[in-house]
């Protein structure tokens, strides 16, 4: 079986309504806990972890383990934020859709992890005060 490592770097402030409480922000496992990143002196935080990989039928990488959420043909990560008793206030879906073949066989060649940058400056709020989550594009590139 063969495997992919990816590193998410994170660069942005959270939700506008969070408790900012430590422990409180992470990548989410298929269990629903909060795996935290290494936050770096640039306020940035890094995430990384192995996924599994399998051919699929449309001869696609299909990308599995314990932080690929969704269907095969629609895998994704979650970034998510909660307040320190567990209530969910933010969730970000990041798709892993775009990495390929030739993506995965690089990365293991160069013994490097696929890197994704997520940009998120500007959170926003429902007319109700509700943080607005959903999917934000991101692109998997070797550095």
């Amino acid at each position: 079986m063969e495997s992919v490592c990816l590193r998410l770097v994170y660069d942005g402030n959270g939700p506008l309504n969070w408790s900012r409480k430590p422990g409180t922000f992470g990548m989410q496992d298929k269990e629903g806990l909060l795996h935290i990143g290494v936050r770096r002196p640039n306020g940035t935080v890094l995430f990384d972890l192995t996924l599994q990989v399998k051919l699929g039928k449309s001869d696609a990488p299909i990308l599995f383990g314990s932080f690929a959420h969704g269907p095969p043909s629609g895998r994704f990560l979650y970034l998510a934020w909660c307040e320190a008793h567990g209530t969910l206030v933010q969730r970000l879906k990041l798709p892993l859709s775009g990495i390929t073949w030739n993506d995965i066989r690089s990365a293991f060649d160069r013994q490097e992890p696929l890197v994704g940058v997520l940009v998120d400056h500007h959170p926003r709020l429902t007319s109700t005060g509700a943080n607005i989550g959903g999917s934000r594009p991101i692109s998997w590139e070797l550095p």
